[in-house]
């Protein structure tokens, strides 16, 4: 679809939807990816239960509607120069083969996790009808909290591998550092001896 520009007003009404309005000026693929970052903003942290990720949503729904009014009240040059590429670089990261040869692990364990969700949920729900109430209650705060608990451990998980990757960094660094040190003064002194 060739993109075009189109009625303000119109454009306006679709951008509260986040997407919709570069859908409407026929920005497919930065709709498409905006819309679905919107949707999984919302639906996550709902999911979860992660209420204060889910102002992760409103930060997206102000990018689109921000986003859709800018592309419209561009001037016909600089309208007809922007390319529909999707939003955010989310064309690389669903790069089919390579993306799964370079993310094998974090889809795996995402699958399974996803998997033993799903499978206590249901269990939950089979377990409401046959145990006592009290385990049954028991079951269902655990469950509750789970996602909560993974999320958070994920989360402190990555700052970690940050934080020891910045460190290394810094060592290798240190150490480049040393032997340019180490280098400069051989150097100085392999020309004092010469001039000796």
């Amino acid at each position: 679809m060739k993109t075009k520009k189109k009625s303000r007003f119109l454009t306006f009404c679709f951008s509260f939807l986040p997407g919709a309005g570069e859908m409407y000026m026929g920005f497919m693929k930065m709709g498409l990816s905006l819309m679905g970052i919107f949707f999984l903003a919302v639906i996550i942290p709902s999911c979860l239960r992660l209420g204060i990720f889910g102002a992760l949503s409103f930060v997206v729904w102000a990018y689109g509607f921000f986003h859709a009014n800018h592309l419209a009240s561009l001037g016909d040059e600089e309208f007809n120069a922007v390319e529909d590429d999707y939003l955010f670089g989310i064309d690389t990261l669903t790069g089919g083969k390579d993306f799964l040869k370079k993310y094998d692990k974090w889809v795996a364990a995402g699958l399974i996790v996803a998997g033993v969700f799903l499978l206590w949920n249901t269990f939950t729900d089979i377990a409401y009808r046959y145990l006592p109430r009290f385990l049954w209650e028991m079951m269902r705060t655990v469950g509750d909290y789970t996602p909560r608990i993974f999320v958070a451990v994920i989360i402190i998980l990555i700052g970690i591998k940050m934080i020891s990757g910045r460190k290394e960094q810094l060592a290798r660094l240190e150490t480049h550092q040393d032997a340019e040190e180490k280098y400069g003064k051989e150097k100085e002194d392999g020309m004092a001896d010469r001039r000796e």
